[in-house]
């Protein structure tokens, strides 16, 4: 995707800077005060910023639903900054990336998907820094090249967290197909760099096709599964 230039660069960083300090993000009527904007500028803006894959919208609306890694709603993923802010982040893979992106400590806060057991453990500097005796997985339900035919779906339902392996491989039991794939948290924050990193950032713009890739190569993703 190519990245927000002018004026879509501008509305895409205030959006999330709001995200970040309010935990949710600015409807229409305060960009348009903000910007000195009408509505339809406004809204087509957040239109193509949604094509982009910047965000998502709530459909039929122009309401923010989605600001990667910011949910407008609440999750079964709180993400707890210093400070005491709560974010909600869209599925499990956004709530690590919160720390990628904002990179500060942080506690994160959900639950196992097989059993419902909460699931806590901290993140500094780049790793896990306390929490559960016994570290989650990550579980991807979905190949990557399906990851955008419904993200809604896709952050909802099929990237989630479990307490342990071994609750993984039981959920698994009895589901023959279950295709997805079993991360861990070191990797999943890795895989996060080139996506959240600069997030914040007025020049951010998405990582190519081949970056991703190449990421996904020097993690050991390799095979079907991973192409996009």
């Amino acid at each position: 995707m190519p990245p927000a230039t002018g004026l879509d660069a501008r509305l895409r960083q205030a959006i999330f800077a709001h995200c970040r300090t309010e935990g949710y993000p600015p409807s229409v009527e305060l960009l348009m005060n903000e910007f000195h904007l009408d509505r339809p500028a406004v809204e087509e803006g957040l239109d193509r910023l949604d094509a982009a894959h910047h965000l998502k919208l709530v459909p039929g609306t122009h309401r923010v639903l989605m600001a990667f890694p910011f949910s407008a709603i609440a999750t079964p993923y709180e993400v707890w900054a210093e400070g005491g802010r709560r974010y909600f982040a869209n599925c499990a893979w956004d709530a690590l990336a919160f720390h990628t992106m904002l990179r500060t400590p942080l506690e994160v806060r959900s639950y196992c998907f097989h059993c419902g057991q909460p699931v806590r453990f901290q993140l500094r500097v780049g790793q896990v820094a306390g929490g559960s005796t016994s570290l989650p997985v990550v579980y991807l339900g979905l190949p990557a090249s399906e990851w955008w035919k419904d993200i809604v779906n896709t952050c909802a339902n099929t990237m989630v967290f479990f307490a342990t392996s071994d609750h993984l491989s039981r959920w698994r039991t009895g589901r023959p197909d279950a295709r997805g794939a079993e991360v861990s948290i070191e990797t999943m924050l890795r895989l996060s760099e080139p996506l959240y990193a600069t997030k914040l950032e007025l020049d951010y713009e998405r990582p190519s096709r081949e970056r991703l890739l190449t990421t996904f190569h020097e993690l050991g993703l390799v095979g079907e599964f991973w192409t996009i």
